[in-house]
């Protein structure tokens, strides 16, 4: 176990990873107070066919039930357009 000041863990960072990485334990202290910290293994990241999956899963679902109620009017121009041709200074603003 090592014990390092604030100041020193962010001038070597890394180099702390990694002991963490091998198992070792750092403490860390800052303002008076002291900080232990321990490495925890992440769990492996969803893999693209689970994501594909899980998004397929959620589509079937079709619409929310409330969907009706949702007051959208595409024509009251409050989203915005792109036009490359268009110059800022010919934007109509209201």
């Amino acid at each position: 176990m090592i014990e390092v000041t604030a100041t020193d863990l962010r001038k070597d960072l890394f180099n702390i990873l990694d002991r963490l990485k091998a198992g070792e334990e750092v403490r860390v202290r800052r303002r008076g107070e002291l900080l232990q910290v321990t490495a925890k293994v992440a769990p492996p990241a969803v893999s693209a066919d689970e994501r594909a999956r899980r998004f397929d899963e959620w589509m079937a679902k079709g619409p929310r039930p409330d969907w009706e109620d949702w007051d959208f009017d595409p024509n009251d121009n409050s989203h915005i357009e792109y036009d490359p041709e268009k110059k800022f200074k010919d934007l109509d603003w209201p």
